[in-house]
């Protein structure tokens, strides 16, 4: 078993770096005029108060600088971070720059699924004394493959605060992964939807090997239907937008059948 997720793990970097260089034709088409840079792999975007896009590079054999995203809410002197990035290394540049621009600390860590794009950095978060929080099915998965895994875990719902910021993770189906979950701000309308959601000029679904494509769109009209009210919505890759983002992974499922 170890040794099928292994080889699981493989397929999945070779997947997010075909996804990644299909979905973001130019990196810095996500407004480079806002994005901050802080180190040669990891920048920087306000989306709203108190809540950054953070988007780190990572380079995979035959590909360069796969770009892969995760959010940060910061309230209060401390800080959640929803998806980490590729590397501990890169994690840790985060958790500084929060420290040092902020004066806050990240307190708690959330992946969305159990891929190196949002759980590479765990050990490094656990390091800094951070509590990680995943799904039941996440933990499994991470553990099977002899890689850091959560401490806490939930099978539906969850809330967590960021000083008087509220977030709410929550698990509608199998998607992109048997795993993936959302995390939903309300206060700001704004979802995160990670690899369950495409960016809006994906023109395929990558590579599907994991993913359960048949239940994939049931998955994203129950989301639809939970957030009707959203602003921004967050993809693991590539550029924020609304709902529009949705609709079009519901028509890469289709077409791909």
């Amino acid at each position: 078993m170890i040794n099928r997720f292994r080889y699981m793990g493989r397929i999945i970097v070779f997947f997010m770096c075909s996804l990644a260089a299909v979905s973001i034709p130019n990196a810095s088409a996500q407004s480079a005029n806002d994005s901050i840079k802080i180190s040669d792999d990891v920048e920087v975007r306000q989306l709203a108060e108190g809540i950054w896009l953070h988007t780190t590079y990572f380079d995979v054999e035959g590909f360069e600088n796969v770009p892969a995203n995760g959010i940060i809410v910061i309230d209060s002197n401390e800080a959640i971070m929803i998806d980490l990035p590729w590397t501990d290394e890169q994690t840790g540049v985060l958790f500084d720059w929060i420290e040092s621009k902020w004066n806050a600390a990240i307190k708690k860590v959330v992946p969305t699924h159990w891929h190196i794009d949002c759980a590479g950095g765990l050990a490094e978060a656990h390091r800094r004394k951070a509590e990680s929080f995943a799904l039941d099915k996440t933990v499994e998965l991470l553990k099977a493959g002899n890689k850091p895994a959560p401490m806490n875990w939930f099978t539906d719902k969850l809330s967590l605060n960021c000083g008087k910021i509220r977030v709410e993770l929550a698990y509608f189906g199998p998607g992109h992964t048997v795993d993936n979950i959302l995390a939903w701000i309300p206060a700001k309308k704004i979802l995160f939807g990670g690899d369950l959601v495409r960016a809006e000029n994906s023109r395929n679904l990558g590579n599907t090997a994991e993913a359960e494509v048949e239940s994939w769109p049931k998955t994203l009209k129950l989301v639809k239907e939970a957030f009707p009210d959203v602003k921004i919505i967050v993809p693991g890759h590539g550029r924020p937008g609304g709902m529009e983002l949705i609709d079009r992974t519901i028509e890469l499922c289709n077409n791909n059948n």
